[in-house]
């Protein structure tokens, strides 16, 4: 196990092509698959602004693990460009989530504040990560571009999925403690990227960040489906 440091990357060849972190790239892959399985599940759901903005969610979260897989396997050749597909994909899926649960909230000129906050959180995020792209020298060391995404991520899941979604299931609907759990379950992957832990050169800190992002989907999934289940006896009353 190596703590503050990383394991050198597993190199590989195919086609006569020098690639890396296959470990990466298939966990990468596995997400993908199961996103953009849920977001095929959502279109047989009664579909609410809720649902429409959590099959949005799946779609580029899916793309997104995707084509940040094939830039950590084609590294060598697409270097840090490479993962900015990633790292910009984060905003939007982060804010079509804080778009499905935001318009629950009761008091109107709340919702629409935060709703509009939400908008400008976006503007601003995908502004301080262009800039970052620019004017900081990622080639040596690009974990800078990755702070801005991780701390969106932070603010955006913890404040509609824990905060919110606490309130929700008392308040609305028990099928908002999905969203809760999951982010329980991804909370222990925080600390193996802030304190970059890698336990083994095959399960590093991406790894272990893929199998709860693995899990906490599969609340997310359940998550929507009771809640849209609710939406749609709502709507049949």
């Amino acid at each position: 196990m190596l703590v503050g440091e990383e394991f050198d990357k597993i190199e590989f060849h195919w086609f006569g092509l020098d690639l890396l972190e296959p470990n990466a790239f298939i966990g990468d892959i596995i997400i993908f698959s199961l996103a953009f399985f849920f977001a095929f599940k959502l279109k047989s759901f009664f579909q609410s602004p809720f649902v429409k903005n959590w099959y949005r969610f799946f779609i580029v979260f899916g793309l997104g693990f995707l084509i940040g897989g094939l830039g950590h396997v084609f590294y060598n050749y697409w270097g840090v460009p490479g993962k900015y597909f990633g790292w910009f994909s984060g905003f939007v899926y982060i804010f079509f989530i804080e778009q499905a649960m935001l318009p629950f909230i009761e008091k109107e000129k709340l919702r629409k504040t935060l709703i509009l906050l939400s908008k400008v959180k976006l503007v601003v995020a995908v502004i301080a990560e262009v800039f970052v792209v620019y004017f900081v020298d990622l080639a040596s060391d690009y974990k800078p571009a990755m702070k801005i995404p991780l701390l969106n991520s932070s603010i955006g899941l913890i404040f509609t999925l824990a905060i919110l979604g606490y309130f929700f299931m008392k308040r609305i609907n028990p099928g908002f403690k999905h969203f809760v759990i999951s982010v329980l379950i991804m909370l222990p992957s925080l600390p193996f990227q802030v304190l970059n832990i890698n336990l083994a050169p095959w399960f590093d800190k991406n790894d272990i960040g893929h199998f709860f992002v693995f899990v906490g989907m599969i609340f997310y999934y359940f998550g929507v489906k009771r809640v849209a289940e609710y939406q749609k006896g709502l709507a049949e009353t």
